[in-house]
């Protein structure tokens, strides 16, 4: 299978930004409207983030030592400009073995505010009792190709190209190195730029 080029990735990423394709707030939601027969109509709405959030957490509220624990952010979090904290987070994201994966994504927590914190939080979680990846000795290396902003209504959306060539053994053995599309946005603190979504497409 032929793999793209890194003058072809930078193509298609310019391609992405002007054409506004694919830019798309990806946790956006859409409503939709049902007549009734007499032409009485009512207006439903498709399900929420918040409609599946705990009890506690509804409505946009968290409790206080929640919300002080996801918004805390280790000292090296906030990068001087978008794309240094793009490549900063990126870098991280994709450079992990089995052993590892676990401590990258409490890391990656560490660094991030809003979503990307609370995926990273929910990897970590996840991949510290992933038995397969040990055995399979699965680990993961990337470099970032292209980081491109949206412009007009895609801006603040970001496009992130690394590539990246994953081994280890059995199902993970000799497989491809490949071109990963990721969708980012980030928040401006006091100290500089954070991500705060992360969103990998392919």
């Amino acid at each position: 299978m032929l793999r793209p080029t890194l003058p072809a990735a930078g193509a298609a990423i310019v391609a992405l930004t002007l054409a506004g394709c694919g830019l798309a707030n990806p946790y956006a939601t859409t409503s939709t409207t049902t007549a009734t027969a007499t032409n009485k109509s009512t207006a439903t709405a498709t399900a929420t983030t918040a409609d599946l959030d705990p009890a506690p957490e509804r409505g946009g509220t968290l409790p206080a030592t929640a919300r002080v624990k996801q918004e805390t952010l280790a000292v090296s979090a906030a990068q001087p400009t978008p794309v240094a904290a793009l490549a900063h987070y990126a870098q991280l994201d994709t450079n992990w073995t089995a052993k590892t994966v676990s401590a990258t994504q409490t890391e990656l927590a560490s660094i991030s505010l809003g979503s990307a914190r609370a995926q990273a939080l929910q990897a970590a979680a996840s991949y510290r009792h992933d038995t397969t990846l040990l055995k399979s000795q699965v680990a993961n290396s990337g470099t970032v190709v292209a980081i491109t902003g949206g412009r007009g209504v895609a801006a603040g959306q970001w496009v992130v190209v690394t590539r990246e060539a994953t081994t280890g053994r059995s199902d993970y053995q000799g497989l491809p190195a490949q071109l990963h599309v990721t969708y980012a946005q980030l928040t401006k603190t006091a100290t500089g730029w954070v991500v705060s979504s992360w969103s990998p497409q392919t």
